[in-house]
C-alpha cells in the first residue's frame, strides 16, 4: 500500500497580487482586484487556524468589506454576497462556504479536492 500525505492549505496555493491570480495546485484563476482581496481574506484565516488546530472560522461581511475595500462605510454587505457568488462561479460552488448568521470562510476540503 502506498502511503500518500493529505494535501494542505498551505501545499501547492500560489498567489500573485500583481496579477490578482490565484494557482490552486494545476488550476489557475484569474479574478479581479475585489475578488482576489476577498480570496486572500478568507485563505489567510483559514490557513491561521490550521496552523493552531482550531476550525476555519466564519469570516463577517464587515470583516470581509473592511478587509478588501479599507471600510465597510458606504457599501452594502450584499457586495460581499455578489463577489462571493463570482468567486464560486470561477473556482467551484464549495470552494467558498457559507456560515449561517456567520459569514464566509474557506472549504478546506475543497481546496484539497483540487490537489487531485
Amino acid at each position: 500500500m502506498r502511503y500518500t500525505q493529505k494535501p494542505t492549505l498551505r501545499h501547492g496555493i500560489r498567489l500573485d497580487p500583481a496579477r490578482c491570480t490565484v494557482r490552486l495546485f494545476r488550476h489557475h484563476y484569474r479574478l479581479t482586484q475585489q475578488e482576489y482581496l476577498l480570496f486572500d481574506q478568507l485563505l489567510k484565516s483559514a490557513m491561521d487556524a490550521e496552523k493552531t488546530g482550531a476550525p476555519v472560522p466564519a469570516l463577517s461581511r464587515d470583516e470581509l468589506l473592511c478587509g478588501a475595500w479599507g471600510s465597510a462605510a458606504g457599501y452594502e454587505t450584499r457586495t460581499v454576497d455578489v463577489h462571493v457568488q463570482r468567486l464560486r462561479a470561477k473556482m467551484g460552488s464549495d470552494t467558498i462556504t457559507t456560515v449561517y448568521r456567520k459569514g464566509y470562510c474557506i472549504n478546506p476540503s475543497a481546496l484539497c479536492r483540487l490537489s487531485l
